[in-house]
Parts: structure tokens; sequence; C-alpha cells
């Protein structure tokens, strides 16, 4: 059995991988790495009843991983590096051998997959994302919780806010429509709402990163095979937004089911995978020698 960890910079994401199936979605909010760790670890152990000298090994990833030593409460701790976790945990979620995933978190990290996840490699992304949507918030509405952002789009209307190619030209052009944006908060005014903001910043968002991932994939001829992972997932206006940006272009895009959790997945898988193979064999050695499982209780 082995625990995915994905620590970032306010929430850690942690799964369980036993005999190569998924489970145990767990997710621990904390600043402090280790403490995240150890929480997202423990709550894992407690819902699953189980014993702690049962777990092999921990998968750690994230900008938090690097916190952690070679142990968390007494289980070896195996450091995954991001954009492969990224990379595995979309083209499992899929099933894909071929895919291009894009991760939102704070900002927006993207992964070319190729050769079934033999070839994993970075192409780019950028600094719009996640921690894009919560500080404009809180600069252009002056509010705190970002949970807030969609009920108060859902009630918003862009016709005060973007300025479109119909406003400029009066039609289309070329692969875009007259309803196309021109201008995000183009055409702001003393009637616009705070709903109107809140909706207009979700899609500002949505198309710039969607925007970005399909001409992204189409250098890596992946841009039919876009997959969006991430916590910002969870967002269904933006999660659309984005899905249209990449239909504008001639992409296509999924989400799939526990998208927020790809890459603790992909970082728990990346220890079964043939360059660890000696590290787990050598742990499931320590493990039988240890008697049935049973490992030494940490001081």
């Amino acid at each position: 059995m082995i625990i995915g960890i994905d620590i970032g910079g306010s929430t850690t994401q942690g799964v369980l991988l036993r005999n190569g199936k998924t489970s145990n979605f767990t997710a621990i909010h904390a600043s402090d790495a280790v403490a995240s760790a150890s929480g997202c670890l423990g709550k894992i152990i407690t819902e699953n009843r189980m014993k702690i000298d049962r777990i092999t090994a921990v998968a750690a990833t994230g900008g938090g991983a690097v916190k952690l030593n070679s142990s968390l409460l007494g289980i070896p701790v195996r450091k995954v590096e991001e954009i492969k976790a990224i990379g595995l945990g979309g083209m499992v979620l899929t099933g894909k051998k071929r895919c291009f995933v894009v991760s939102i978190g704070t900002g927006t990290a993207m992964v070319a997959v190729t050769e079934g996840g033999k070839v994993i490699k970075h192409a780019g992304g950028t600094g719009v994302g996640g921690g894009t949507l919560k500080g404009l918030f809180k600069l252009l509405l002056n509010k705190e919780d970002i949970n807030n952002l969609e009920i108060l789009a859902s009630k918003g209307s862009l016709k005060k806010i973007n300025l479109t190619v119909k406003d400029i030209v009066g039609r289309g052009i070329g692969e875009l429509s007259a309803d196309a944006t021109a201008a995000n908060f183009g055409k702001l005014c003393d009637e616009t709402s705070e709903n109107d903001i809140a909706l207009g910043l979700i899609h500002m968002v949505g198309e710039i990163v969607g925007t970005l991932s399909v001409f992204a994939a189409k250098n890596h001829g992946l841009e039919k095979d876009i997959v969006f992972i991430g916590k910002v997932t969870r967002n269904k206006t933006l999660m659309k937004k984005l899905q249209e940006a990449v239909r504008t272009f001639g992409g296509r895009a999924v989400v799939p089911e526990h998208a927020e959790f790809a890459t603790a997945i992909g970082a728990a898988r990346a220890l079964t995978s043939g360059e660890n193979a000696s590290f787990m064999e050598k742990l499931r050695k320590k493990m039988k020698n240890n008697g049935n499982g049973k490992r030494k209780k940490p001081r």
C-alpha cells in the first residue's frame, strides 16, 4: 500500500493506492508542510482502520515535499518530481496513452505525456491560475473567501464587462465569433455590479489559460487530448469557459473525475514504475525481515 501526497501552499491532497486501485481522496488545509502531510497520512490510516506498519511508503510531491525528511511517522518517504506526478496523474485518470495535462493550481503548469507515460516533458505554463482568481477577487471586490466567487458570478452578466469582437468590427473575425472577447474588462462602467465583475474575472482567467493551453498542446500534436486537473477544476463556470476557449481553436479537453487529486495519484503511481523498482523491493524485503510487515515504531 502506497500513500500519495501532494503538498501545496495551503492545501495538501492525499490518496491511498492499494493493489493498483486508488481510494480515500483526502484534503487537509494547513500552511505547514510537515503538519499537513502528517495530518493527511493520519486521516487516511484512521479512515481505513489500518495499522501504520501496513503502509509500504509515502510518495510525496508538490512544493512542500522538499521540507519532508526521509520518513514520515516512521514510514519511508520517496519524493517524486512534480512534473512527473502531474503527467502520470492526468494519464491515469483518463486512461490516455498520450495527453497534454494542464494543472491549474496557484499558477498553471503544462505537461506533455507520450509513449504511455515513458516520456513526460514540462511544456510551459503561466502565472495565471487560482492565485490570480484569489488575488483579484480580494483587490476588486475586497472579499477573502474564494468559494463565494462562483456564487456571485452566477448572477452576473458580461454585457457591462467585456468588449466583444462585434462591438469593434460588427461581426466575427477568423475563428472568433462576434460574441468572442476582444478586451477583458474593456467595457467596465459605473453601472457594473459586483456580480458582473466576479463573472468577468472567471472568464478572463478561463480564456487566458484555455487559449494558452490549446496553442501549447498544438506544439506537441496533443490539442485533441488536453486534460485539466487541479483544485481549481471544482469551479464549474471556469471549466466551462476553459473548454470553450479550447474548442474555439480546434482543441478538445476533458476534466476527469477526481481531477483535484491527480498529482497525488501520479506521485503514488510513480513508485510502481520501473525507475523505483529497486527502492520498493528494498522496502518489501525490509518489511518482511521485520516480521510480516511490522515496522519498528518511531521514537
